[in-house]
This record gives C-alpha cells, sequence and structure tokens, in this order.
C-alpha cells in the first residue's frame, strides 16, 4: 500500500523529529525542512500529500513559504497546517483567511494531530481523483497541442487518401514528412504529460546505477532536434567533453532535448546558441546552454513551474511549457544541480551538473 507523503517544515530540530517519528509510525512517509527556503528545495523533486509548518523560523518563515506555495499552480492544492507556538491576537483567523487549511497552537494533543491529518489527506484524495486532469494550465493552450499535430496528421491523410494518384513521388514524401513531424510533436506532448504526472504522484523511482555517455548521446539528440529546424537557420556551436553520467540513456536524452530546444525556440534574434560541456571536478560534469534570445524577466523567472508561459500571446510557442520544469525536477531527482540566469532581451544561460560515474 502507497505511504501518503507529509512535508514537516519547523526551526526546532527536536520538535521536528519527535512529530516526524510519530507520523512514521503512523506510516506516512515524512520529509523534513527548517525553514521555508529549504521546505521549497525540497518541493522541487517531491511532492507532498500535506504541508505542516512552523511560522516563526529563519530564512523564510511560515507566512512567506504559505504564499509561495499558494501562487503554485501544482502545489497550491496540497492542504496544508500551521503548527506554532506563536501568541497574537487573532492570529487562528488570519492564518485561515490567507487560506491555510488549518492552525493548531504548540502544545498539541498528538491525537488531534493524527486526526486532523487524517481528514485533510482523505478530503484531498477524494479532490485529485475527481480532478485527476493531467494538464493544469491553461486549457485552450492544451486543446491547440493536441488539436493542431491530430489536425495535421488527419488532414495529410485524408488528401493523400483522396487523390494519392494525383501527387508526384517527391509531394507525397512532403506529406510523409509531415505526418512524421506532427506525430513526433503529439507523442512529446502526451510523454510529457505522462512524466509530469508520475513525477508529481513521486511514482517514478530513479536508478541510481544507470550509466549514459554524453558526447554521443548529445550529437544524437541534436540530430534529432535539427530534424525540427531544419529550415530555421538554427546554430549550435558546441564543444562536449566525452564522460559517462550516472543517469539513464531516457532522461539524459530528455534534458538535453528540451533545455536546447528551448534554447532555440527563443532564440528569434539570433538563431545561434552555444553549447559546452566538461568534467567540473571528480564528482559532476558541467553543462552550460547559452543563447541570445528574449530572455526571462526577474519576475518570470521566479514563477517557472509546470505548464508556465509567459506571454504566449506575443511570442509564437509550441509546447504546454513542461519541458524546463521536467528537466530541472529530474536534474534534482538524480543529485545533480539546476541554475538559471537570464536578462530579458538578451538572452538566458542555463547551468547544470550532472553526477559523473566513479569508474569513468
Amino acid at each position: 500500500m502507497k505511504k501518503n507523503n507529509i512535508l514537516l517544515v519547523d526551526d526546532d530540530p527536536n520538535i521536528r523529529e519527535t512529530i516526524a517519528e510519530l507520523l512514521r509510525y503512523e506510516n506516512y512517509e515524512v520529509k523534513v525542512a527548517s525553514n521555508g527556503q529549504n521546505a521549497l528545495d525540497l518541493l522541487e523533486y517531491w511532492t507532498p500529500d500535506l504541508i505542516i509548518c512552523d511560522i516563526m523560523m529563519p530564512v523564510m518563515d511560515g507566512h512567506v513559504f504559505h504564499k509561495i506555495i499558494s501562487e503554485n499552480q501544482s502545489l497550491s492544492p496540497i492542504p496544508f497546517i500551521f503548527l506554532t507556538a506563536k501568541k497574537e491576537n487573532n492570529l487562528r483567523r488570519k492564518c485561515l483567511l490567507e487560506g491555510v487549511d488549518d492552525f493548531l497552537s504548540k502544545p498539541f494533543k498528538i491525537k488531534e494531530l493524527i486526526k486532523i491529518i487524517a481528514v485533510k489527506i482523505e478530503r484531498f484524495e477524494k479532490i485529485k481523483n475527481a480532478n485527476n486532469n493531467l494538464y493544469i494550465g491553461e486549457k485552450n493552450h492544451f486543446a491547440h497541442e493536441i488539436n493542431t499535430p491530430l489536425s495535421g496528421i488527419l488532414g495529410s491523410i485524408e488528401l493523400l487518401m483522396d487523390a494519392k494518384e494525383d501527387y508526384k513521388k517527391n509531394e507525397i514524401a512532403t506529406f510523409y514528412d509531415s505526418i512524421k513531424v506532427s506525430g513526433e510533436r503529439l507523442n512529446r506532448t502526451m510523454q510529457n504529460l505522462i512524466l509530469y504526472q508520475n513525477l508529481k504522484n513521486n511514482t517514478i523511482e530513479f536508478d541510481h546505477q544507470s550509466k549514459t555517455e554524453i558526447a554521443t548521446t548529445f550529437v544524437n539528440t541534436t540530430s534529432k532536434i535539427f530534424e525540427i529546424y531544419d529550415k530555421k537557420n538554427n546554430t549550435i556551436n558546441f564543444k562536449i567533453d566525452e564522460a559517462t553520467i550516472k543517469i539513464s540513456q531516457r532522461y539524459l536524452n530528455f534534458i538535453l532535448f528540451e533545455l536546447i530546444d528551448n534554447a532555440l525556440k527563443f532564440s528569434k534574434k539570433n538563431p545561434t546558441i552555444i553549447v559546452s560541456g566538461q568534467k567540473y571536478n571528480e564528482e559532476y560534469y558541467e553543462l552550460v546552454i547559452k543563447d541570445y534570445g528574449i530572455g526571462f524577466s526577474p519576475s518570470e523567472l521566479n514563477k517557472i513551474g509546470a505548464a508556465q508561459q509567459f506571454k504566449r500571446e506575443e511570442r509564437e510557442q509550441q509546447g504546454l511549457g513542461m519541458g524546463l520544469f521536467l528537466s530541472k525536477t529530474i536534474i534534482k531527482k538524480i543529485n545533480g544541480v539546476f541554475s538559471i540566469v537570464s536578462t530579458e532581451n538578451e538572452g538566458t544561460t542555463i547551468k547544470i551538473f550532472l553526477p559523473l560515474d566513479s569508474n569513468c
């Protein structure tokens, strides 16, 4: 039976570990954090079924942490309980008006906490089951990404079936190419949705014994990308040193494809991107992807998440806005490091550190 996941955020190590042990005894899977920022780091690659949080904490307090959670599309539905020793008139009312699901004052009875947790998780599970949509973003974007390639496939097939004998061999080949491109776009959309759902539900097990050679994988991936960008004059200047990375072929392919595709997609003025890869030290391989495109504003950078797209109406885009988020999540899952620096109208630099195979 799958255990429900609980995130416990409290700066007092004694309280934190005591509550965590009690919850584990009740058969919950528990992860702990000492403040809101540490909790956000955990939430980049792990999704709980409930959050228990103190209010008064260093670095990032409970109110700020809850506000960030409430503004995140994929995290905002998670039940959130404040557990605090803070004394203030009308504090409970204030917290509930902020959207917190429940509030307990320290000291509290553990039986009361366990009962509240069970009720909140049961309600959350019913909501998830009733609204188990694969995609959490704008529904018109979802419909567009499904209908556009599907129309391309069906339309080309219909034209071929109606008058195949009227077309020359090279014209028929053009139809086949169109069907292939549309089919791959539709397949990529559906695979990303399934991957997102599995990551959100923590149902993917990452094999940390997997190994993949990065230089060969990079060449194969970019060849696939240029099948899409064949007539768009995009250029990749690259220097990739050979190394064996502790990641499966599937996920390394995914990360490279999504990050390079994003860089090309948003490089409207200058279609050249620069990619470099080398051993950073004995533990990590450093990969840097730099473009000179439209970039992100500081506020946009802070909002990068699943299904998050920016100014789609002004910037012609394909995709559901999941590639960057999913890549970042996978990198965190394999104990890698992800960073992004961007300036609006100047470009973006993504730097990732991937764990090296110790025998390479």
